[in-house]
C-alpha cells in the first residue's frame, strides 16, 4: 500500500544557551514524483533563529548519485558569553554515493557571509577588531556510516559523520576544519526511544588566525 510521503513536524523546547526554542518543520520525499527530497525547517529561539530550506535529486543523471543543494540563514544573541551578535546567510551544493549498504561519500562547496554587528563598548580589543562583514568559500566531504532501523523515525542503532571542509577558495577565510557527530538509540518502551549524541571538532587557520565567527561556539 501507498504511504503519505509529506510531514509536518512542531516541537518545542528549553536551550540552556538559546532558551526557550521553538522548532516548526515541513518535509516532502516525493515532491516532483520520482523521489526528490524537499524539506524547510524553521527553529527559533531567545537567543538563536535558524533557517534552512534543501533539496535533493536521488537518482542524479539516471546514476545513483545523490544532488542537491542547502540554504540557510542563521542568527544569534552571544552578548552574555561573547559581547556581539552574529548572522550568517550562505548555501552549498553537494553530491552523493553510496561506499557500502551503511556508508556513504559526499563532497560539496560552501559559500556565505556572515556578520558580526552589536559589539558591546567592553568587549575585547581582537572582537571590535572582527566586527562588520566577512565571507567564506569552502570545499568540503563526509563519510556517513548510519546502522540505525529507521533514517527518519529511528529507534535503535547509531549514526556516525565525519566532516572535513578547507576554505580559502576565494573569501576572506583560510582554515582546515575537522568535525565528528554521532547519535546513538536505544529502544526502551513501545513508544520511548533513549537517545544520547554528541560531537567534537578542531579548526585550525591557514596563514591566518581563525576569525571569531569561525571558531566553535556551545
Amino acid at each position: 500500500a501507498e504511504k503519505s510521503t509529506g510531514e509536518i513536524t512542531f516541537g518545542a523546547g528549553f536551550s540552556t544557551a538559546d532558551g526557550p526554542i521553538a522548532d516548526f518543520g515541513i518535509r516532502e520525499r516525493n515532491f516532483l514524483g520520482h523521489g526528490q527530497d524537499l524539506r524547510t525547517r524553521a527553529q527559533v529561539g531567545g537567543k538563536r533563529q535558524q533557517y534552512d530550506i534543501g533539496f535533493t535529486e536521488p537518482y542524479f543523471l539516471d546514476r545513483e548519485l545523490e544532488a542537491g543543494f542547502d540554504l540557510f540563514k542563521t542568527t544569534q544573541n552571544l552578548q552574555d558569553n561573547s559581547s556581539f551578535d552574529r548572522e550568517s546567510t550562505g548555501g552549498s551544493l553537494r553530491l552523493g554515493y553510496n561506499l557500502s549498504e551503511h556508508l556513504k561519500h559526499q563532497v560539496r562547496y560552501t559559500y556565505a557571509k556572515s556578520e558580526i554587528t552589536n559589539v558591546d563598548a567592553d568587549a575585547s580589543l581582537i572582537i571590535k577588531q572582527q566586527e562588520g562583514l566577512d565571507t567564506v568559500s569552502m570545499v568540503g566531504h563526509s563519510f556517513v556510516y548510519d546502522v540505525r532501523d529507521n533514517k527518519f523515525n529511528p529507534t535503535t542503532g547509531y549514526y556516525l559523520r565525519l566532516n572535513q571542509d578547507v576554505a580559502g577558495l576565494g573569501g576572506d577565510n583560510k582554515f582546515l576544519r575537522h568535525e565528528l557527530q554521532g547519535e546513538y538509540y536505544v529502544p526502551l518502551e513501545k513508544q520511548w526511544t533513549f537517545l544520547t549524541a554528541g560531537g567534537a571538532g578542531t579548526i585550525a587557520g591557514l596563514g591566518q588566525d581563525v576569525r571569531i565567527n569561525q571558531r566553535f561556539f556551545t
